[in-house]
């Protein structure tokens, strides 16, 4: 299990929002980050089903939906909201929509989006999960996807922490995790390498020790690559 003290832990993360700003970059120019993937990663079942999307894997998931439940008047945050905003319209949703992400590229590129289509939202901001801009309960429902992986145990704890904080009591949160066990696990983590992304393959139990006093677990979706736990703020 990976452990990194604070300042190391910025550089990391540091690190994983450039080489998302690169991507975004990329794609900006028309060069496809995924052109020299290795043969032997592109011919993985996980790299398919990846290409072929249907790892399941984004805020915007049916399950996902459904366990939110957003409404109007709800504030609905999603941290590593990458281009979420794009991609699925989550504006879309009757809730409000707020998205943070560590890469400056990305918020950049949803917020001129914004300004394009005339979409009304919330707000974007470059942020990460253990330092958030927001108000104690500010939100009603949370979506944490994709962002966990890249981050120590000590990080995660913290992150959670703050999480917390921004929820209502009894609010509804979707974070996911690794799933170490599965058949794909260490084809992602070679592909999320070879972005210059590396990601740590938690144990199960140690990050639901994490969630403990904060979170408590309604149900858990381990059937794909990563793990999903569909929790409640603890009041």
């Amino acid at each position: 299990m990976l452990e990194l003290d604070d300042e190391r832990m910025d550089r990391r993360l540091g690190a994983i929002g450039k080489a998302y700003d690169l991507t975004v970059e990329q794609y900006r120019i028309g060069t496809d980050p995924l052109k020299d993937v290795s043969e032997d990663i592109r011919s993985s079942q996980f790299y398919r089903s990846f290409a072929e999307g249907k790892t399941d894997t984004n805020s915007a998931a049916a399950d996902i939906n459904e366990y939110l439940c957003p409404e109007d008047g709800m504030r609905f945050l999603d941290v590593g909201c990458c281009a979420n905003l794009v991609n699925y319209r989550l504006d879309r949703w009757p809730s409000n929509y707020y998205g943070v992400d560590i890469s400056p590229a990305l918020v950049n590129a949803m917020k001129a989006f914004v300004a394009r289509q005339g979409v009304s939202i919330g707000g974007l901001h470059v942020a990460e999960l253990a330092r958030l801009p927001f108000a104690d309960g500010f939100f009603d429902i949370a979506a944490v996807i994709g962002v966990l992986e890249y981050c120590s145990l000590r990080y995660i704890r913290k992150g959670l922490l703050e999480l917390n904080r921004v929820m209502r009591p009894g609010s509804r949160v979707i974070v996911d995790v690794p799933n170490r066990d599965h058949p794909y696990a260490r084809d992602m983590a070679r592909l999320e390498e070879y972005l210059e992304r590396p990601i740590v393959l938690h144990f199960r139990s140690k990050f639901e020790d994490a969630l403990k006093g904060l979170f408590s677990i309604d149900h858990v979706g381990d059937s794909n690559v990563m793990i999903k736990y569909f929790v409640r703020k603890v009041r």
